[in-house]
């Protein structure tokens, strides 16, 4: 197998920003996105890949008949296995975090 650098484009966080979004207003309440969040950035700051993936993974199986969390977990399979760098890891992870942290409910006050 060879080894390559994949480069993650803007449009490629762009649609993982904006799935992210739209797949976690429906996952959990304020309080779990912000556990969630907290847990994701320490995964992030260790660099384990792995567990940053099986976190979100299992957050999206809760939502696995939602169209958006479908597509979202396709885009990350799809750069996932693309082999990322360290530095495109942080893009991608940093970039589905601010995706939690900025989803509301669709339903519901503010």
């Amino acid at each position: 197998m060879s080894k390559h650098k994949v480069v993650i484009s803007r449009n490629d966080l762009e649609n993982i920003r904006k799935l992210t979004d739209e797949a976690f207003k429906k996952i959990g309440s304020e309080n779990y996105k912000q556990k969630l969040v907290y847990n994701l950035l320490n995964i992030v700051r260790s660099g384990d890949q792995e567990k940053f993936l099986w976190n979100i993974l299992r957050a999206l199986n809760s939502r696995k008949d939602d169209k958006n969390a479908k597509k979202l977990s396709s885009e990350i399979n799809r750069l996932y296995t693309s082999k990322i760098s360290g530095e495109n890891f942080e893009k991608l992870a940093y970039t589905i975090i601010m995706g939690i942290m900025s989803s509301k409910p669709k339903s519901g006050g503010d």
